[in-house]
């Protein structure tokens, strides 16, 4: 019975066609598999690049570059446009976060693709984080050298998405003045940190107080420094109060509701811009000061969220622009 098995099998293997056994078989090793990944990338064809960068982390396991090729997936992924695929990959690193490996990297370029997706809370939450987590000096010292700036170059956009009050001048000075004396050499904020200090003799305008200046029309805009707007306050409701009581005097109290109703719209209206415009003063003044402490900054540097690679062999290459 053996016999007759063996040889139904020789005749079975012998009477396939020649073009199956004369396919070729490629054999990938992951030298290979992970140079074609690379190459890809630095010929920026980013979506192939990733697809070979995940192919070479399922293929080989147990490589040692696994987390690097899924840090340069997320990269890879970022610089695609795929803002949602990048995020992926970069958290599934961070989640196991090691000084040691590409968790620091990661949390870098994350925070990045956060500021570029209009996100800036979170970009800051992670930088945040990143200070809370590390025990590297000089990863520290650069998160904190991007929170300042972040800080500063998004203060508005953090205060007003915020549903409770925050000071983004506060924090990052107090972020600057966390970088370590060798970080200072790298990163020479010693004179942003001493402008910084100087951030309460902004000046400022009380909301409360323009509320209350306008009770005469005009007065809350004339307090904000807003004079023609304070002008055309004062005379819109006067003329009107002043329509309103001759319409009365005349006994013509139709004519004169009706022009006291408007009055109010606009006496009310005079009182919230007041109130508003001494907001905005506080912003234009605050907008001012980081502005000349970012021109009195670039003539030495010039600062855009770009961290490179930590790891293998690269230095982290921040540019400086605004």
């Amino acid at each position: 019975m053996k016999k007759i098995i063996c040889i139904l099998t020789l005749v079975a293997v012998f009477s396939l066609p020649m073009t199956a056994l004369s396919k070729t078989i490629v054999m990938v090793d992951s030298e290979k598999q992970f140079t074609l990944a690379q190459t890809l990338f630095a010929q920026k064809d980013y979506l192939a690049a990733a697809n070979e960068y995940i192919r070479f982390f399922h293929l080989f396991a147990d490589d040692e570059r696994v987390e690097q090729a899924r840090y340069k997936t997320g990269v890879a992924y970022f610089y695609a446009g795929k803002h949602q695929d990048a995020q992926r990959h970069f958290q599934k690193i961070i989640d196991r976060f090691s000084d040691s490996g590409f968790a620091p990297d990661a949390m870098f370029k994350l925070s990045e693709l956060y500021a570029v997706t209009n996100r800036p809370a979170m970009a800051v939450a992670i930088l945040k984080n990143l200070v809370v987590l590390t025990r590297d000096t000089a990863v520290r010292d650069t998160a904190c050298f991007m929170l300042g700036w972040l800080l500063l170059d998004k203060a508005e956009d953090l205060k007003a998405g915020s549903d409770f009050k925050i000071f983004p001048l506060e924090e990052a000075n107090k972020y600057f003045s966390m970088i370590s004396v060798e970080g200072r050499q790298k990163y020479p904020i010693g004179d942003t940190v001493a402008a910084l200090s100087q951030k309460d003799l902004v000046e400022k305008k009380d909301p409360t107080l323009a509320g209350i200046f306008a009770v005469i029309p005009g007065g809350g805009l004339l307090y904000c420094e807003r004079y023609q707007d304070a002008l055309v306050s004062f005379l819109l409701n006067t003329a009107l109060i002043y329509a309103a009581y001759t319409s009365f005097e005349n006994d013509n109290p139709a004519l004169g509701g009706v022009l006291s109703f408007v009055e109010a719209g606009f006496y009310t209206g005079n009182i919230y811009g007041s109130v508003s415009g001494a907001h905005k003063y506080n912003k234009s003044k605050r907008e001012a000061f980081i502005h000349q402490i970012k021109t009195d900054y670039q003539g030495r540097l010039k600062i855009s969220l770009r961290p490179g690679l930590i790891k293998d062999g690269l230095s982290l290459a921040i540019r400086y622009e605004f």
